[in-house]
């Protein structure tokens, strides 16, 4: 590192920080701001919960540590190089600076975030870690061994091509899938191979291959399950006392960081083609443009519908379901992480039924209370999966202008816009929720949180995107610069969760004097009223859309 690069980064670390104040003018700045202070605060008081416990232990580590690692590799290796402000292309490429004060110039946020997450884990699991300091330690280098391993996947990723990237990247999923299983038998015991798969005569057709089973359940497997469990003498906790451990973890961020620097392969071509497709997505993004891969082969025009649905205002809706069915990479992408998350969620009911099954017993409080957080955890997928729908104002920010000529309410309009991307959402957590029926019944509080809770939460979530879109759209519009970093969408994020309080909070102070039932109901009658307000906001800045046709 030179002083120049040095200053460089300090110079950009001060004006960043100074447009983040200036930004607090903004009221939603402001409500996205205080969201998050408000979720920290909310986690740094409630830190002595026995839920935090659970974080603490080995076995939860070591998983978060396998998370870590593996999406540290596959997204240094999704990106193909790393990627740098256009300003920092031209002034760093065009420098007499060498590749490795490049990389490290690259790696000094990270080295940054890497404490300040440190010290977020410290403050919230010191209570329930023997040595909070030494393992916060490790928790820091180990982070910045992640951050090494990710560029230098990058930066060999770029280096190899298009098609081997493809082959390989299917290739590392399947690795994370075996180690997945491997980890949740042995730190869990929770087996995702179904019963016959694990049988002598399946075992026949892989003869004398081993099966997971074989690999899961010798003695070494067993060894590290019982230590990740802490049911063993010498604990993964005791372990850490020694002094080793901290030794280890720094000798492999100076590991990683060494052979990161020793790559013979030439960043230039890669980053420069890499920040140049991340600045024109963004670019489309910003405009309103939304990268949204569409089949082009085989398609031919599609006419409306003759059903009165889709005549009117139905004609977008019929727009953005021909959008969505076209769209085969954001739906094989959804059904695949609703597959995963579903499939825990019907493991973790498989399990208590095999425990109850050999002998484990519960209380009908506990079993409600069970049921009621799968049906809760099922609901919170749609935070996940609204991103992978984004059919609505977010790709067709360039038609907002010309949505306005026609004859039509912009409420109607709004309703319309939303509606693909929340009947997709209820429809893939219905599909969730017939997969959870089938293991057992519910109680009838659950049922209702189903039929009326799940779509005021999806819609819900789906105006806040939108209504965070427009409004970006109109600042920019109106001449100013659109953020669109990493702070706006978490102050979306944060906007997500602070639309939920009111009903939250109208469910627990009406729960405290009445029954369950009068509860769910003013939660349900709440949220949806607050869902209300946020679609007549947002319909009142369509109204209020003013943007040019440049781009």
């Amino acid at each position: 590192m030179t002083k120049a690069l040095i200053y460089l980064w300090l110079a950009l670390l001060k004006r960043r920080a100074l447009h983040f104040c200036r930004q607090l003018r903004r009221p939603t700045a402001i409500v996205g701001v205080a969201a998050v202070l408000c979720l920290v605060a909310f986690l740094f008081h409630f830190r002595r919960h026995e839920i935090f416990a659970i974080f603490a232990r080995p076995g939860s580590l070591v998983g978060g540590m396998l998370l870590m690692l593996g999406g540290s590799v596959f997204t240094g290796f999704l990106q193909r190089g790393l990627v740098f402000e256009p300003p920092d292309i031209e002034f760093l490429f065009t420098s007499p600076f060498t590749q490795r004060q490049i990389v490290l110039y690259r790696l000094l946020p990270s080295y940054v975030f890497a404490v300040v997450q440190g010290f977020a884990f410290w403050a919230l699991l010191q209570l329930h870690l023997k040595h909070p300091l030494a393992t916060t330690l490790c928790f820091i280098l180990f982070q910045i061994a992640c951050f090494h391993i990710s560029m230098g996947a990058a930066i060999l990723a770029g280096t190899i091509p298009q098609a081997l990237h493809e082959r390989v990247r299917w290739m590392i999923l399947g690795v994370y899938a075996l180690i997945t299983a491997i980890y949740l038998h042995v730190a869990w015991d929770l087996s995702l191979v179904p019963s016959f798969a694990t049988s002598r005569l399946a075992q026949l057709v892989f003869y004398p291959a081993l099966s997971l089973t074989d690999v899961a359940s010798s003695s070494a497997f067993h060894e590290l399950g019982l230590r990740l469990r802490g049911s063993h003498p010498i604990s993964f906790r005791l372990l850490l006392e020694q002094s080793l451990y901290l030794l280890g973890f720094g000798l492999g961020a100076v590991a990683s960081l060494w052979l990161l620097l020793r790559l013979k392969a030439n960043i230039f071509e890669t980053s420069l083609a890499t920040t140049t497709r991340v600045a024109e997505r963004r670019q489309r993004i910003q405009a309103g443009r939304r990268i949204i891969t569409v089949a082009t082969t085989g398609l031919r025009s599609v006419g409306l519908p003759k059903l009165r649905l889709f005549q009117g205002v139905g004609a977008v809706v019929w727009k953005n379901l021909l959008i969505a069915r076209r769209s085969k990479r954001e739906l094989s992408l959804a059904v695949a992480f609703s597959l995963v998350y579903v499939g825990l969620l019907l493991a973790l009911r498989w399990v208590l039924h095999r425990n109850m099954a050999e002998g484990g017993s519960l209380a009908p409080r506990e079993l409600r209370d069970f049921d009621g957080a799968l049906g809760v955890m099922l609901c919170a997928l749609v935070f996940f999966l609204q991103r992978s729908f984004p059919f609505d104002f977010r790709s067709d920010g360039h038609h907002v202008v010309a949505f306005r000529t026609l004859p039509v309410s912009a409420f109607s309009l709004v309703l319309a816009e939303i509606t693909v991307p929340t009947v997709l959402c209820l429809a893939f957590q219905g599909a969730g929720f017939l997969m959870l029926l089938l293991t057992g019944g519910f109680e009838w509080h659950v049922m209702l949180l189903v039929l009326f809770g799940f779509p005021a939460v999806a819609l819900g979530l789906n105006g806040v995107w939108n209504l965070h879109y427009l409004l970006g759209a109109t600042r920019s519009a109106g001449g100013k610069a659109q953020s669109a970093t990493a702070i706006g969408t978490l102050m979306t994020v944060a906007l997500s969760f602070l639309i939920f309080y009111p009903a939250g909070w109208v469910t627990v102070t009406v729960g405290q004097h009445a029954r369950l039932g009068v509860a769910l109901a003013a939660w349900v009658a709440t949220q949806y009223s607050v869902d209300l307000a946020v679609l007549l906001i947002i319909a009142r800045l369509f109204r209020r859309f003013e943007a040019s046709r440049e781009g």
